[in-house]
């Protein structure tokens, strides 16, 4: 007679094969600076369930293109008024701070800058919220910014604050995108917390813009005049495939005439109308809107409840949704998604149930 006492069944991995009634975890999240929504957009690609507890934009347009697609239970403008004692708790955080201050393409003021020093707040929200995980994101030149004392500040605060980081700089074209986009990235998870981060593995460039290209569509309104456009034999290959040059313009973001057959220079809130020939229709124009969200990882039924100039500028705004995905893809346990296979697939790994519990 076997009197061995059967092993208790760790309920954190019951497997989903044929149990009808399983439900996942429920993620719950929190972002500032919010813009328009591309965390939340990646989650819903990713089929994670997740309820967004808040969200803090300050620009009245941004904030209504956001809460036209995606549902949130309490909206905040102004970081700096908010009673963060009081801020629903969330297992993710997701956030940054105004990226100007330490653009390459700005005048780099960093924390000497109002908007530089709206990163604390953001440091705020975590201390009081303590969420299992925050992301962080911002331009590449925050990491050299002030000889890498700006960047040095920012990662002592997120350790001060209890918890483990991890931080690379990753382009967005190596993550599926038809656009060269550098971008900073730290990501922290409590110390409490047993489990390593790995940033996703750089793919090479496999996109372009001609993917994009609305065909047969009215370009009426994007034309530009390419009659004093000089053509341009690049020296090298590049993913950005340039074909001509106005050397008379001021500024060389404005000089480029891109081909559709490569990817996009970086959208830019401030230049989001990058000269193209659009090799399909054979025509000298900008992209429309809707292929400008495509590029950005939007999906094609994105709404923009917003003039076409505030649309583009949202554009260049936001986050690229792909890298996104990627990111949370090696952050996000199991157990929070949708799909039932993806939980089988990692049954065996007991750590990973643990993390969320």
């Amino acid at each position: 007679m076997n009197t061995q006492k059967p092993k208790k069944q760790n309920q954190n991995t019951i497997s989903a094969v044929n149990n009808v009634d399983y439900k996942p975890r429920v993620l719950h999240t929190g972002t500032a600076f919010s813009g328009i929504g591309a965390v939340e957009e990646a989650l819903k690609n990713l089929n994670i369930a997740h309820i967004n507890e808040y969200m803090v934009e300050i620009d009245k347009y941004a904030r209504a293109t956001y809460t036209a697609n995606h549902a949130v239970n309490n909206v905040f403008e102004d970081i700096t008024q908010l009673d963060y004692e009081n801020l629903a708790e969330t297992d993710i955080y997701v956030g940054g701070s105004p990226c100007q201050t330490f653009s390459t393409q700005g005048k780099r003021g960093g924390f000497e800058d109002t908007r530089g020093t709206l990163f604390f707040n953001g440091a705020q929200i975590i201390k009081h919220t303590r969420p299992k995980y925050f992301l962080f994101e911002n331009v590449k030149g925050m990491v050299s910014h002030d000889k890498g004392n700006t960047f040095k500040i920012v990662k002592a605060t997120f350790e001060e604050l209890g918890y483990k980081i991890s931080w690379k700089v990753l382009n967005a074209k190596h993550y599926g995108a038809a656009q060269n986009r550098e971008r900073l990235f730290v990501i922290g998870i409590r110390n409490d917390i047993k489990q390593e981060f790995i940033f996703p593995e750089p793919q090479r460039v496999s996109n372009c813009v001609n993917n994009y290209i609305e065909e047969g569509a009215d370009f009426s309104k994007y034309l530009f005049d390419s009659s004093l456009m000089e053509p341009f034999t690049p020296k090298v290959s590049t993913d950005i495939h340039k074909v001509g040059v106005f050397p008379h313009l001021k500024f060389e973001y404005d000089k480029k005439v891109i081909s559709s057959t490569g990817i996009s220079p970086c959208f830019l809130a401030g230049n989001t109308k990058i000269k193209f020939h659009d090799q399909k229709n054979n025509l000298f124009r900008y992209l429309t809107e809707n292929e400008m969200k495509q590029i950005q990882g939007f999906n094609k039924n994105f709404k923009f409840p917003v003039s076409n100039s505030q649309a583009r500028k949202q554009i260049g705004n936001s986050m690229y949704v792909g890298v996104i995905e990627a990111i949370l893809k090696n952050l996000i346990p199991k157990v929070y998604f949708l799909d039932n296979d993806a939980i089988v697939a990692d049954s065996t790994n007991n750590s990973t149930f643990k993390i969320g519990a």
